[in-house]
């Protein structure tokens, strides 16, 4: 036993080393950069900044803020909508005399109402658009890749099983995935659009009248993420599928044929002998594509422009038109950061080293 994992570990090994040489240079370059304030084309010259990027990068603050009170009355002030007014968090820190909150350029980015109603949670960040990025990103890897799993696994469920047409219909599950990134996006832009000739605003309001008024898919800030979600599940569940049919595939069927001899429902089956042989198939599909998820761009790019970003784009914007070479590769590391956590998270909870 020791020999063949002696043997299995030499002539893996030679693989192993090319891949750290190759993954390793490049991370350790964008590192050392990601402590400079390298730019491009900007005729300055470079200096060590240290950890200043990462703490301009993850410059987060939490404070408690009253609510606006009225002279007459010491009550909490009302805005015209009826509800209780807040200051913002930079024109309190101001009526206070705090520099701080100024001089480091903090921004809100999201409040909590505590019981009472009359003070609440402000959470402020140094880079509001990159806190923006994390959550559209962790939004979309969440719902894509969840609803990608549930429905790939339904299909292969499907195709595995034996009924006429059945390689027919393998092949047409993987036109949405064969088809470049880009020009489905488009596709989807086009069926997207905001009034009758948007081929999805039209089922919506005449065939399936769920709407009474046209959508903005792309132009409403709450359904943007969304319609990515969709347009992406539409595109990559047929490769979630893909991979769990091979899974399926290996099982043995005398499993089975002993489970009916027992018998177990195929509701059973499914959870007792399915789920639990399909395990380690279901980690490397979940972790191919969240890896795939979490630095989502085209889809963002195409759709969205600059209206809403994932770190994927934000990491563009930052590098190729703000030319801020240092900052960008400090995005970068943060995004290798949440990947490897993504990563070892599934082989744990998954239980992949025991298999």
């Amino acid at each position: 036993m020791e020999a063949s994992a002696r043997s299995a570990w030499n002539l893996l090994l030679p693989t192993i080393a090319v891949m750290v040489l190759v993954a390793l240079r490049p991370l350790e370059a964008t590192f050392i950069t990601s402590l400079t304030d390298r730019t491009f084309a900007s005729g300055r010259p470079t200096s060590f900044v240290g950890f200043d990027n990462y703490a301009a990068l993850l410059g987060v603050r939490v404070d408690t803020i009253p609510c606006e009170r009225d002279e007459a009355t010491g009550a909490c002030a009302l805005d015209r909508n009826g509800n209780i007014d807040f200051p913002s968090e930079r024109a309190y820190f101001e009526s206070l005399g705090d520099p701080t909150y100024r001089d480091l350029g903090f921004d809100d980015i999201w409040t909590i109402p505590l019981p009472g109603g009359e003070s609440q949670i402000v959470v402020s960040a140094r880079d509001e658009i990159f806190f923006d990025a994390i959550g559209n990103t962790l939004v979309f890897t969440v719902f894509s890749v969840t609803l990608e799993l549930l429905l790939g696994l339904g299909i292969a469920l499907i195709i595995n099983s034996k009924f006429r047409g059945r390689g027919l219909m393998r092949a047409a599950m993987l036109v949405p995935w064969a088809i470049p990134t880009v020009v489905s996006a488009r596709l989807w832009e086009i069926m997207l659009r905001d009034n009758q000739s948007g081929v999805i605003n039209h089922f919506f309001t005449q065939v399936i009248p769920l709407f009474s008024t046209s959508q903005a898919w792309l132009a409403n800030a709450s359904l943007e993420i969304p319609a990515l979600i969709a347009v992406d599940v539409w595109k990559t569940t047929p490769f979630m599928a893909l991979i769990l049919l091979a899974g399926l595939q290996v099982i043995p069927s005398d499993i089975y044929e002993a489970a009916d001899v027992d018998g177990a429902n195929k509701f059973r089956q499914f959870f007792s002998l399915t789920l639990p042989l399909l395990r380690p198939t279901i980690a490397v599909a979940l972790v191919f594509r969240t890896l795939d998820a979490v630095r989502v761009f085209d889809v963002f790019n195409v759709l969205l422009g600059d209206r809403a970003f994932s770190l994927a784009t934000y990491n563009y914007n930052t590098l190729v038109l703000d030319r801020e070479a240092g900052y960008a590769s400090a995005v970068g590391v943060v995004i290798f950061v949440i990947i490897l956590i993504f990563t070892v998270a599934y082989v744990r909870i998954l239980g992949v080293n025991a298999e």
